[in-house]
């Protein structure tokens, strides 16, 4: 079995993987039967599927997006670089945030810090000349913990529009077929849904627009990239089981398929439920999943200590799926790859150091690198 190619001694890693990609915006797809065929698996026995697309009755107000009518609004949390214009569109990174979610608010010591670490995420795509732009998931879909007993929860007990798009479309709490979609999802219908926006605004190049999240949120960036090629570029960061991580290489101490759907039964659709009892003989995997980025970016970051999310693994999948993109006589993992990815040493948490080499592997696509 092949190896990821990160460089280890004595279990300090000594040198991130870090790679580019070629230059330029990315041809148009080219998909096969067997693409597609893989694609709509993953929708049907694993992510379930988006009962709409762009709703007719959607609109932009500000930096909010307002959908049935306000029932549904997105506040976009925005930062432009400096000179951004019409006449100058910049690249753009997007990034998903879940700072509270009823009825488990985020503690504030840990708020503090992720509000610290994301001002200097603006901070460091605006000096490149990126603007950031964020969100709340909870905005479209909520996330719980104890979405068991939030299902059970008396309407006067739950928040205005508790269900966000579930109410408007179907999902929760009415109950969900095999396939109907859960929050990951619905989470990167959101992320297309600004996109939508991005399109409207003229100081901004939607044509570069990379999409990237932490844990849960890094699932979702790779669902949001492979569902919508409008994204030039998906990140994932830790994204584990569900996300990065090919479920047959599952070993102790990784997550496991059963944990998610019993502790977080949201997520994914009824479908994957099938495969908790045999999951490392999944009629498809991850790498094949990561692969339906060809021909575009992909870039998958892990933490040594993420025994959780399963490093080695996550790696593993992206250094295999990277040869989508050789059979399309592009170059995939590797130095000015289409494909890249790091370990770095630390646990589970998305620093500054992460989003750091991020932005340099994004340098290349959106046509920022100096020679």
């Amino acid at each position: 079995m092949k190896t990821p190619s990160c460089l280890f001694l004595a279990g300090i890693i000594l040198v991130p993987t870090l790679v580019f990609g070629a230059a330029g915006v990315a041809e148009p797809p080219r998909r096969d039967a067997a693409q597609q065929e893989i694609k709509e698996w993953f929708l049907e026995n694993y992510y379930g599927r988006a009962p709409i697309g762009r709703p007719a009755d959607m609109e932009f107000k500000g930096n909010e997006i307002w959908i049935g009518g306000g029932k549904v609004k997105l506040r976009l949390d925005v930062a432009l670089p400096p000179g951004a214009s019409k006449n100058r569109p910049c690249p753009v990174v997007l990034v998903a945030d879940r700072r509270s979610c009823f009825p488990t608010p985020i503690k504030p010591e840990k708020l503090k810090k992720i509000l610290a670490v994301q001002d200097e995420f603006r901070r460091m795509a605006t000096e490149r000349g990126y603007a950031l732009v964020m969100w709340n998931v909870n905005d479209v879909a909520p996330d719980c913990w104890l979405h068991d007993r939030y299902i059970k929860m008396k309407p006067e007990q739950l928040p205005t529009n508790a269900w966000g798009v579930f109410g408007l479309y179907g999902g929760e709490p009415d109950g969900r077929t095999g396939d109907t979609w859960g929050t990951i999802r619905a989470w990167a219908w959101g992320h297309s849904r600004v996109m939508d926006w991005i399109e409207s605004r003229p100081e901004l190049d939607a044509k570069r627009v990379a999409v990237c999240g932490h844990s849960r949120l890094g699932k979702v960036a790779l669902v949001t990239g492979v569902t919508d090629e409008r994204f030039l570029v998906a990140y994932s960061n830790d994204s584990g089981v569900g996300g990065a991580h090919p479920h047959r290489l599952w070993k102790p101490g990784v997550c496991k398929l059963s944990f998610v759907n019993k502790y977080h039964l949201h997520w994914l659709c009824l479908n994957s439920r099938k495969f908790e009892a045999d999951e490392r003989n999944m009629p498809h995997d991850m790498d094949e999943f990561l692969a339906l980025m060809a021909p575009r970016y992909l870039y998958v970051a892990s933490a040594s200590e993420d025994v959780w999310a399963g490093p080695e693994g996550e790696q593993f999948a992206a250094e295999m799926a990277s040869r989508a993109w050789e059979r399309m006589n592009l170059k995939g993992w590797g130095y000015r790859g289409h494909v890249g990815g790091h370990i770095r040493p630390g646990g589970h948490d998305f620093t500054p150091y992460d989003f750091k080499l991020f932005l340099d592997f994004c340098a290349t696509p959106f046509g920022t690198a100096t020679k």
